[in-house]
């Protein structure tokens, strides 16, 4: 029985040995890790080894001991109650989370009755002065897949030592006793077995129950194997041994400066903070909160709204490199170079339609007719001489209103623009407009010239409804596909404005 139980103990002791709780050549991302069960904190480092945790234990245990002996009888009455008792000190030192030797001390009594003989009835009461023994044990239940800090532990442990014990034999109840050995069917023997020294070896399981960070409880059972049949003073024809058992239960303190047990840390703790660590990183690598389609780590813009156009590094794109990304821009295709408002809108001095960037005449007065340059179109009787044909030579302009794909809504940001376009033709009541609606080329002819008038006379409609134009100054006329300004399709999509003959 000893021989299996002590492979089994040496192999765990090996097994722990190589690989105790985390080698030194190991690295791991892992250098913090909280007491409470609901908190992980990943950070860069080693993994932990058995120096950064409390590797001592001493403890105290009391209990009953159960001879097995050749007087088995027990009486737990509460008179004799007391020559059942042992109790002792531990001293553990964890090698790993679940290896540990232990040393023990330990006193004791054992008592039984009732044994006949050739001379009568025999009782017998061992002192054992004192028992010293070096224990292997491995704990098991710190290794938990559903919680992190574990508090309920099962152990188990081997060992060998000596044991001192003084027996007693009491004769038909008799209150005097001898220690003189007795051999069943014999006559006494004159060999003294007082203070007797003997080999012992004790196994045991135990469980234990952390309390609070420094304490835990035991309970735990032993057998005390020994050498002898000395132990009872009793010799029986066959019987070569005695043993007893010791139940207990006790309480240990953990001892040293760090924060934490070793054997309280749970080894799967590192593995929980691998697998958080690699997420983290692939959340690191993959996560995309804007969904813009870069993942986090590369976007220099991580808050973009959902949908916007983006660069390969986040940003968002800025056709015109005006620093005011498209889904800001309101002219998102503004001459480069150009000043520019918060809106991406080139600025306009003197509010003559004519951005500043293209504006030869920048200080014209408000509601002054202009050309493309910002020229001033003379009106009124200088220009009647030659009628609309002298304002058509004077390259008559307005600014142009865009649109989205297939759509001849009009943007509120072009609310601006058109009240603009009002109020010039409200300066000049005598000239007529031609209002032109305009396509990009991904649809037929006959779409495309349906569409440019769509376009026209929603511009048309905004002009009338809103600043009471009269709608016979505005002719409408759709040019479709057929006046593209650029390879570009949004700068196609367009209404423009030339002055009526």
């Amino acid at each position: 029985m000893k021989k299996p139980v002590l492979l089994i103990v040496m192999a765990c002791f090996f097994f722990n040995l190589k690989h105790p709780f985390a080698q030194e050549s190991n690295t791991y991302s892992t250098s913090s890790e909280t007491t409470q069960s609901a908190k992980v904190s990943l950070k860069s480092g080693n993994m932990p080894r058995a120096g950064k945790y409390k590797t001592w234990d001493i403890g105290l245990h009391g209990g009953l001991c159960i001879p097995n002996t050749d007087i088995t009888s027990n009486d737990l009455s509460a008179g004799s109650f007391g020559n059942e008792i042992g109790y002792g000190l531990n001293l553990t030192k964890f090698l790993s989370h679940s290896f540990a030797f232990q040393g023990q001390f330990f006193r004791g009594k054992i008592s039984g009755d009732e044994e006949s003989g050739s001379n009568g009835v025999f009782n017998f009461e061992t002192e054992i002065d004192y028992s010293l023994s070096l224990h292997a044990l491995y704990q098991l239940g710190n290794v938990s897949f559903l919680k992190r800090n574990p508090n309920l532990a099962i152990y188990g442990y081997a060992g060998a030592g000596i044991m001192r014990f003084n027996p007693r034999v009491f004769r038909d109840g008799s209150s005097s006793s001898s220690n003189w050995y007795v051999q069943e069917g014999r006559r006494d023997s004159t060999m003294d077995y007082s203070n007797s020294t003997e080999i012992v070896y004790p196994i045991g399981v135990g469980v234990k129950y952390r309390i609070a960070k420094p304490l835990s409880l035991t309970i735990e059972y032993s057998l005390r194997l020994t050498n002898t049949d000395k132990l009872d003073g009793w010799y029986r024809l066959l019987s070569e041994r005695d043993n007893f058992s010791y139940v207990n239960l006790g309480i240990s303190y953990h001892l040293g400066r760090k924060e934490k047990p070793i054997e309280w840390v749970n080894p799967m703790q590192s593995i929980y903070a691998d697998l958080y660590d690699m997420k983290d990183r692939v959340d690191m690598l993959s996560g995309d909160a804007d969904k813009d389609g870069v993942a986090d780590i590369f976007d220099r813009e991580p808050d973009t709204p959902e949908g916007v156009k983006v660069y390969g590094d986040g940003t968002s794109v800025d056709t015109d490199g005006d620093g005011v990304p498209d889904w800001k821009d309101v002219e998102p295709f503004s001459p480069k170079g150009a000043q520019v408002d918060a809106s991406g809108r080139e600025l306009d001095a003197d509010g003559d339609g004519i951005p500043d960037s293209r504006d030869i005449e920048p200080n014209t007065p408000k509601g002054t007719l202009v050309n493309s340059q910002g020229v001033t179109i003379p009106t009124g009787p200088a220009t009647q001489r030659g009628g609309a044909s002298s304002i058509l030579a004077a390259n008559g302009y307005l600014p142009s209103i865009f649109f989205d794909i297939n759509s001849a809504v009009i943007d509120k940001k072009y609310d601006e623009t058109l009240a603009n376009i009002a109020l010039v033709m409200k300066s000049n009541p005598d000239v007529k407009f031609e209002v032109i609606g305009n396509c990009d080329s991904r649809a037929s002819s006959d779409y495309n010239i349906k569409l440019g008038k769509r376009r026209a006379e929603a511009v048309k409609n905004h002009l009338v409804k809103k600043y009471n134009i009269d709608a016979s100054r505005l002719s409408i006329t759709s040019l479709g596909k057929n006046d593209p300004i650029t390879k570009d399709h949004p700068m196609n999509r367009r209404v423009d404005f030339k002055v009526a003959e």
